[in-house]
């Protein structure tokens, strides 16, 4: 029984100037499901297409020559209507064929999937329902005992099994299969790849934290985390076998807690894996003292990313982001002065937002300093809590390719603060981006002490930006 897992592309043309600026990331979820399955015996096939660019008429040809008993698909929102239609697609050519779709989006929308004539949706972790679901099928079992997915019965009634207890113990999956995969394909994102080969690393799963923009949240706010020894033998099998030259945590924080980062950072200094390959991590400045930002840059750390959202305090406690602007200031010139590159993420056109407190937050970024800024303009995503607030106020958009947080066209932004337009939105976020990037002090600094970005990228990054 063989199955075929897909990373779906989505239209490219729908980001503007900015799709010369999109790089494919590795797909981590569905590595981690790839494996897996490989381990319990099944033949795994992965068609990357946002890397590899097939399209649906060349991953139909690959399927016929795989002959999947079970496709999952990842589904997340702005790739929904090319998701939709592959699934169409596939079923059509391979009406035996189970087409199982996984992440947020699809679990949100389950119900109306199933109806449209999706055989299954995996709800939540993906790993042991896929598991299970292919077991299933391969021993001609019903699913009624499969925890975390719905499907569609004969009736057409819509069953909806328990939830899985989410894995405690992340060390007991086995590595990503990452041998499946375009690996010379990847990068982060254009900031943040500094060498090549670049693959991602799990340290934790869930985030206590609750911001109301975040759809991570949908899947339950408990954390858990690797043990630093067994993270750090992922890290050293990957440089031996992929030869990778940084990698990036995919964690919604990490560091969460300083004894944690300690730990980590101890295994890799130890184990000379510092020595070996450099790396990223996304993490909030309140997480860090002088301490563990010493410990990091030892321990290979090269360049933190801070979701930091905001220069207006109203605004972030809006947004029930529980950190402090003046800490913040605090924190990243501590790791300035460390050595450690800094890259800040920002959002305009959050509820609640003006002209004023976005021109704020501009500045605000500005004054930090950073080595790396990106402004994305605000998205209410399916299962984040602002997707359920804006829907109680009569707020309901559907077009899903348009929910882009770099959307060119003012007329498609799926979300506009009540006295902004969205023009007044594209043209601060222009000015943000030329605010930022336009200084003689930050020309120089891109040219000749951090020297990571290619120069067909600054040039394509500085026409985006003059357009």
């Amino acid at each position: 029984m063989k199955i075929l897992l897909i990373n779906p592309g989505m239209n490219l043309q729908k980001f503007g100037k900015f799709s010369r600026l999109m790089e494919p990331m590795p797909g981590i979820g569905l590595a981690y499901i790839a494996s897996i399955l490989e381990k319990d015996g099944f033949p795994v096939e992965v068609i990357d297409d946002f890397a590899l660019h097939y399209g649906i008429e060349k991953i139909v040809r690959k399927a016929r020559q795989i002959q999947p008993a079970l496709v999952g698909i990842s589904c997340l929102t702005p790739s929904a209507p090319y998701v939709f239609k592959l699934a169409q697609t596939l079923k059509q050519n391979f009406p035996d064929a189970n087409i199982a779709l996984g992440n947020v989006h699809a679990s949100y929308f389950a119900d109306e999937l199933l109806r449209q004539g999706i055989d299954v949706i995996i709800h939540g972790e993906g790993e042991l329902p896929m598991l299970n679901l292919a077991r299933a099928i391969r021993d001609s079992q019903t699913w009624d005992g499969l925890e975390s997915i719905s499907y569609k019965l004969k009736n057409g009634e819509i069953r909806r099994n328990k939830k899985h207890i989410p894995l405690s113990d992340l060390d007991v999956l086995p590595f990503p299969a990452w041998h499946l995969f375009p690996v010379e394909k990847y990068g982060l994102f254009p900031f943040a790849d500094i060498k090549k080969p670049i693959l991602t690393v799990l340290g934790s799963r869930g985030c206590p934290y609750q911001c109301s923009f975040c759809s991570v949240t949908y899947w339950g706010n408990k954390y858990r985390k690797r043990k630093p020894e067994k993270v750090v033998d992922e890290i050293e099998y990957l440089i031996d076998r992929f030869k990778i030259r940084q990698f990036g945590f995919v964690d919604a924080i990490f560091p969460l807690n300083k004894n944690d980062g300690l730990d980590f950072c101890r295994e890799m200094v130890n184990r000379k894996a510092s020595q070996k390959v450099i790396w990223t991590t996304e993490t909030r400045p309140d997480c860090l003292d002088p301490e563990i930002i010493a410990a990091l840059k030892e321990a290979g750390c090269r360049r933190l990313i801070f979701g930091i959202e905001s220069g207006h305090q109203d605004t972030l406690n809006r947004i029930g982001k529980a950190a402090k602007i003046e800490t913040t200031k605090i924190i990243i010139k501590q790791v300035q002065a460390a050595g450690l590159e800094t890259i800040g993420l920002f959002m305009i056109g959050l509820p609640g937002e003006s002209s004023e407190s976005i021109t704020r937050t501009i500045n605000y970024a500005t004054e930090l300093d950073l080595d790396f800024a990106k402004f994305a303009i605000f998205v209410p995503f399916p299962g984040s809590r602002a997707y359920e607030d804006l829907r109680k106020t009569g707020w309901d958009r559907r077009d899903w390719e348009n929910f882009s947080t770099f959307n060119p066209d003012p007329a498609d932004l799926v979300y506009v603060p009540p006295g902004l337009s969205g023009q007044t939105l594209i043209e601060l976020q222009k000015k943000a981006h030329r605010k930022f990037y336009f200084r003689l002090r930050m020309i120089l600094r891109q040219f000749f002490r951090i020297r990571t970005i290619p120069l067909r990228d600054i040039v394509r990054g500085v026409y985006a930006l003059l357009r």
